[in-house]
């Protein structure tokens, strides 16, 4: 027997091998029963999936797949029971109808695929909807620029928190998930925030919004916003809390600093007796505190919204003085127009007793229109400055009369050294003692400088302070011009530098000794050339030069041990200067200063 002929023929492996008969026919009766119960299984599938989604297979379709998985399970089931046998005739029949209703399952149920495919693929399509939206979301919160927290509602225990939350109490998000959210918050805070959390959970409130401050990880405080919303089921129970903390600390601050500003600025305004007006351009339209309507004498009525070409206003410009008015206006005039962002003015006033009174006004523009850059309201600040005004025309009376008897003083002093002079010459020209006569000619020299600062002082605007430049001009040729001299020239170099009384008098007498023994030593024959300077030195200091074109000091001349020799080395220790001499080739003696100070 052939291969093929001993698969396809029903006795032919039987009859070769009886053993692979029986086991064939066991085969067969397996496979027909699970082939049973497989339609049995797609018939209950069908019913419940019908039950799910009664839209997606008609009735009618479902009735007859229905039966046809049915018969198909019963002629599966006829079969199993009679293996390796022709089937009877009422299997035949039940084989036939199963074969039929198939095929009209499959023809009734092929229209359908399409629209099971269109399930499918919305199916397919709301998952990636739905995949998308949660990266969208757990991007959304794990960037979030503002803090977000999901928690347990009811025990407020965190299971998620993004690294803004995180980083704003100085934590890692890891380190916040499974903490009770109540214990990031101060017990002050507690009771409060317990009340409106509760009223959160029972439905009472949809949301819960509190500005509190949270304990950061160094136990600080960081002032947050907090909105928060309840997850409920079906039945209304909360299921998850959902939570957008924002960090207010820094705005916090500037509240607190702005409040204790205006506080300060409050404060201020009281103690100073300040009045405070403002004006809306946009509206023409003036408004005056208390204190303001106070200072015209409720001329221009309190807390008011007055047009400005209204009599109140009118009648208050009125009472300003009219030598005053044009000042006053044209303030005015540079604000409404926008040319000045602050003005002042000050001006008399009418009192109602008919005297008059000053008063000073300070606009400052604080808003302009955003496209014509016109101002459209102003602030301002006025002050009753009377006692100001009086004690200042006070002061300068003071002044003047000080200015005039210290003038008086200056006077006197330089006429009293004018007759010491005078006495002292008349006495020199009674020596015949030639060294006699030279001592009294260098006093004459010394009372003269000192006569020479009260008389700089005298002729000084302020009667502190004067010029070096003309003083030691006018001191070094009059020492000159008291003796034969006339051979000899002066260089005089001096920056602008104010000196006062303190410093003037033994700078004066320095040069005076310096420019003296410089005649007596190094030009004695009446011919030569002094230089005199005075200037700013690199340490900032003041350097006094004194030179002569002579023969320079000669070693060993006994220089130094003279009456002018001490009272030049007393007066550099008074001015806390260092002086040096050098032969470059006549003698240059550099005097280093310090600074006079300003009064």
């Amino acid at each position: 027997m052939g291969l093929w002929n001993w698969l396809l023929s029903p006795i032919g492996a039987a009859a070769v091998h009886p053993q692979m008969a029986r086991t064939l026919t066991a085969l067969q009766v397996v496979s027909d029963l699970i082939v049973g119960l497989a339609c049995l299984s797609l018939f209950a599938a069908l019913i419940w999936l019908t039950r799910i989604r009664r839209d997606l297979i008609e009735r009618p379709i479902v009735r007859l797949i229905g039966a046809a998985t049915l018969v198909t399970a019963l002629s599966q089931a006829m079969a199993a029971t009679t293996p390796g046998t022709p089937p009877s005739a009422l299997e035949s029949v039940i084989r036939l109808l199963a074969m039929g209703l198939d095929v009209a399952a499959v023809i009734a149920f092929w229209p359908m695929v399409p629209r099971l495919g269109a399930i499918l693929s919305e199916r397919d399509d709301a998952l990636r909807s739905l995949a998308a939206s949660e990266a969208e979301y757990r991007t959304s919160f794990e960037s979030a620029a503002v803090g977000k927290v999901l928690a347990e509602p009811v025990s407020a225990v965190i299971q998620r928190v993004n690294p803004a939350f995180a980083h704003m109490l100085g934590y890692e998000p890891e380190d916040l998930v499974g903490t009770n959210a109540w214990d990031l918050s101060f017990p002050e805070d507690d009771e409060g925030a317990r009340l409106a959390w509760g009223r959160l959970m029972s439905g009472e409130a949809q949301v819960y919004i509190r500005e509190k401050p949270y304990r950061r990880r160094d136990g600080t405080p960081v002032w947050a916003r907090i909105s928060a919303s309840v997850v409920r089921d079906d039945q209304g129970v909360p299921i998850r809390t959902y939570a957008v903390i924002e960090n207010i600390d820094e705005r916090r601050k500037a509240e607190l600093a702005a409040r204790e500003y205006e506080a300060r600025l409050r404060l201020a305004v009281e103690s100073a007796q300040i009045g405070v007006w403002e004006i809306d351009f946009a509206k023409g339209q003036a408004r005056l505190d208390e204190r303001a309507s106070a200072m015209t004498w409720g001329q221009v009525p309190a807390e008011i919204w007055l047009p400005l070409d209204g009599p109140e206003f009118a009648g208050w410009v009125a009472r300003i003085h009219p030598d005053d008015r044009p000042v006053r206006d044209a303030a005015v005039k540079a604000v409404r127009e926008g040319a000045k962002d602050v003005v002042q003015m000050e001006y008399r006033v009418r009192r109602p007793d008919g005297a008059w009174g000053w008063q000073s006004h300070w606009r400052a523009i604080v808003e302009r229109d955003p496209k014509t850059d016109a101002p459209t309201r102003v602030l301002g600040i006025i002050m009753d400055t009377t006692q100001r005004a009086l004690a200042e025309v006070e002061l300068r009376a003071t002044l003047a009369q000080r200015d005039l008897l210290l003038r008086e003083v200056y006077h006197r002093v330089k006429n009293n050294l004018q007759i010491v002079d005078g006495l002292v010459m008349m006495q020199a020209r009674q020596l015949k003692d030639p060294t006699a006569a030279e001592a009294l000619a260098g006093l004459r020299s010394r009372v003269y400088a000192l006569g020479l600062v009260h008389h700089q002082l005298m002729a000084s605007t302020n009667l502190e302070t004067f010029d070096l430049g003309p003083f030691l001009q006018e001191l070094v040729r009059n020492i000159l011009d008291g003796g034969d001299h006339d051979a000899v020239s002066l260089d005089l170099d001096v920056e602008p530098l104010q000196v006062d009384f303190d410093f003037a008098i033994p700078l004066g007498l320095l040069v005076t000794e310096l420019v003296t023994n410089a005649l007596k030593h190094a030009l004695r024959d009446g011919r030569g050339r002094i230089m005199v300077s005075c200037r700013p030195s690199p340490d900032g200091r003041v350097l006094l030069s004194v030179a002569d074109d002579g023969p320079g000091r000669v070693a060993n001349d006994g220089g130094g041990a003279g009456l002018g020799s001490i009272i030049i080395a007393g007066l550099v220790g008074q001015l806390d200067g260092e002086m040096t001499t050098r032969n470059a080739p006549g003698l240059v003696t550099e005097i280093t200063l310090r600074t006079p100070e300003r009064t």
